[in-house]
């Protein structure tokens, strides 16, 4: 495999490869280090559509075109893509992962956003909507009964999974449809109060560079949606440590950002504990046949069953933070 990805760094970048260092993969993607003499480019390497019918390729390219067109800082540059292999080539962004993001990071995913919004008339209706699209309350509660069913079968030869289910879940998502049910539950979000959004946003997909600026990733799922979905997905985001004060400096950001849509904040609020346990569903992807073998794809070493015991004690935790977010009413 190696061989073949420096063939294709060749023919995209010109010049002969000289290290090929598999770093840091998603749980779908490979991503590769790329020196080339004193050039480094990073390699990203897309799962197969038989393994997954989304085409992630074809949406990251197009999202880093858009952000290239509006000059926009925080993405990476495209360099050259391999449509018959799935890989594209980007700059290498040096430098580290955020663990505990600082109100001065905060403040740099809140101006990415504001781009992106400010800058969707320049190229924006060439999207469709992003992956698993919540325009209302309604499309969201689908996208968690469709997940709960395919868990359903599973669960009868998981007894730990089905525990969970039965005697966990099912209570406080009864609760959230409950408090959701304050929105107009059922009215399609209008595209005026739509915006693009770079879907599973968050520190948990941002380098900041040596000097301190930051640099956002991997737009798979990019597309219109509503943006309470991004602002909601950030703020429970299981893969990211933000504290009291940074939580509410971001949901402040995204209020003023889209202070146009009266209904932006209430609708936060009320969606909220859905989108918690949406959260706790997409932890146990693992427990998918299909979805396991995308991350062994992308590189996971440890055992299936190691590594569904944890996501499932992941799971739990996100249910304790949507219990959280259900005030009394």
């Amino acid at each position: 495999m190696e061989t073949e990805f420096s063939k294709i760094v060749e023919e995209l970048a010109g010049c002969s490869v000289d290290q090929l260092i598999p770093c840091r993969s998603g749980r779908n993607s490979r991503v590769y280090k790329v020196t080339c003499g004193n050039d480094t480019f990073a390699l990203k390497s897309y799962p197969p559509k038989a393994s997954d019918p989304r085409d992630r390729f074809g949406t990251e390219i197009s999202a880093l075109k858009f952000y290239e067109a509006n000059n926009n800082p925080y993405a990476p540059r495209l360099l050259g893509v391999d449509v018959l292999h799935g890989v594209a080539l980007m700059e290498w962004v040096d430098g580290c992962f955020i663990n505990t993001p600082t109100s001065d990071d905060v403040d740099c995913a809140i101006d990415f956003i504001a781009r992106t919004h400010a800058d969707e008339i320049n190229g924006g209706d060439g999207f469709g909507l992003a992956t698993e699209p919540c325009l209302c309350g309604e499309d969201l509660d689908r996208h968690l009964v469709l997940r709960i069913e395919k868990f359903i079968s599973i669960a009868r030869q998981e007894p730990e999974l089905n525990r969970f289910l039965v005697d966990e879940l099912a209570h406080v998502l009864e609760r959230a449809r409950n408090y959701a049910h304050g929105t107009d539950f059922s009215r399609k979000l209008p595209r005026y109060k739509q915006s693009l959004i770079p879907a599973d946003f968050g520190f948990h997909n941002a380098i900041k560079a040596a000097d301190g600026y930051m640099h956002f990733i991997d737009f798979e799922y990019f597309g219109w949606d509503d943006p309470v979905r991004l602002a909601a997905d950030f703020l429970l985001h299981p893969g990211m440590a933000l504290d009291d004060e940074n939580k509410s400096r971001f949901r402040r950001g995204m209020i003023d950002i889209f202070q146009a849509d009266a209904e932006f904040e209430q609708r936060l609020l009320q969606l909220m504990p859905l989108y918690g346990i949406r959260w706790a569903l997409i932890l146990l992807n693992e427990f998918l046949p299909d979805r396991w073998q995308a991350r062994v794809f992308a590189g996971e070493t440890a055992s299936w069953q190691e590594i569904k015991a944890i996501q499932l004690e992941k799971a739990r935790m996100a249910l304790d933070k949507t219990l959280a977010c259900l005030i009394p009413y």
